[in-house]
């Protein structure tokens, strides 16, 4: 174990406008034997559906320098004296609607993040659900597939963490703390090693878009043949 290695982790934050689906009613006059009668004017509007950050606009959360046994403060292990990266993310649109965040990791030419007990670690929570969580030292970074099957987060894009099964309204506010940790077991093969985490937030509309049964707050919830995000 090299207690030297210098390492780097780079955590983006940001928001997606999801696009709202319109609804298009027709309204009409029906004449009942001989009455006959003109309706009012019939007006009809869309709902939206969009997601807008809180105050900064992004967030951009650049860790250097970290070395084996360094971590944020609200991370289970580790020093726990880095400051962990969060972001508030509103819904502003009329419809109710579902949401969700996809979550990315990519390397830098050294790989700080590989899935394993001793590589970079992460602990993505709200106010009230955790959608990634960490036993290292004995095993890696994991979530939870829709079904509730708990498994290692690869790197790449892992979609659809679904926010909460209860609609999210006009203002709905989420506030996301995402806390790290190096392990103190690292290796050297992690020196000089660096990471992006990338968070990204999209809704969909909730009315006629029932979430599937075994879908939770958390947990991965996918499209089916009854629900879509999109």
């Amino acid at each position: 174990m090299a207690m030297s290695g210098r390492k780097r982790l780079t955590i983006i934050g940001g928001s997606v406008a999801a696009v709202g689906a319109a609804v298009a009613l027709i309204g009409g006059t029906f004449g009942l034997f001989s009455a006959s009668g003109t309706s009012g004017a019939n007006t009809f509007t869309s709902g939206t559906v969009t997601i807008g950050n809180g105050t900064p606009a992004s967030v951009t959360c650049s860790i250097t320098n970290m070395v084996p046994g360094d971590s944020s403060t609200g991370a289970p292990i580790g020093g726990k004296t880095n400051t962990p990266c969060t972001y508030n993310v509103k819904y502003t649109g009329s419809a109710s609607a579902w949401l969700a965040v996809d979550v990315a990791v990519s390397n830098g030419s050294v790989a700080l993040y590989d899935g394993s007990a001793t590589g970079l670690q992460l602990y993505l929570k709200d106010a009230s659900t955790t959608y990634l969580s960490s036993t290292a030292p004995t095993a890696g970074t994991i979530y939870t597939q829709e079904g509730g099957t708990s498994t290692s987060l690869p790197s790449g894009t892992t979609a659809n963490l679904l926010v909460s099964t209860a609609p999210a309204t006009t203002n709905t506010a989420v506030s996301y703390t995402l806390n790290y940790a190096i392990p103190i077991a690292s290796g050297n093969s992690f020196q000089g090693g660096s990471s992006t985490v990338t968070l990204t937030f999209h809704a969909v509309q909730a009315a006629n878009n029932p979430l599937p049964g075994d879908c939770a707050a958390g947990q991965q919830c996918n499209t089916s043949s009854t629900f879509v995000w999109s």
